[in-house]
């Protein structure tokens, strides 16, 4: 997801920031839920890369950032993960 971000801090001021991100987080939402409902999957990256997208875009400058990777597609079960109760032993 990559968002118009100098032009929305100098709009909306500095704590637009944290706006920017909820946006991307209730974006990201609908997609897992519209994915889980065609029978896919999907998943959020957060921003690792930022740096090459940038790069592959061409965006030198502060005019767009990337602020967040979301990915959707079919599964692969991978047989080494288990899944376990969420406690080994009994609480008190």
């Amino acid at each position: 997801m990559i968002a118009e971000y100098q032009a929305s801090l100098v709009a909306h001021g500095p704590s637009f920031y944290r706006r920017l991100f909820w946006e991307a987080g209730a974006i990201g939402q609908v997609l897992y839920l519209e994915a889980e409902a065609a029978g896919v999957r999907a998943t959020g990256i957060g921003c690792f890369f930022d740096d090459p997208v940038h790069q592959v875009f061409g965006l030198r400058n502060l005019e767009f950032q990337s602020l967040y990777h979301f990915t959707v597609g079919g599964y692969v079960d991978d047989p080494r993960l288990t899944t376990l109760p969420p406690y080994g032993r009994e609480r008190s």
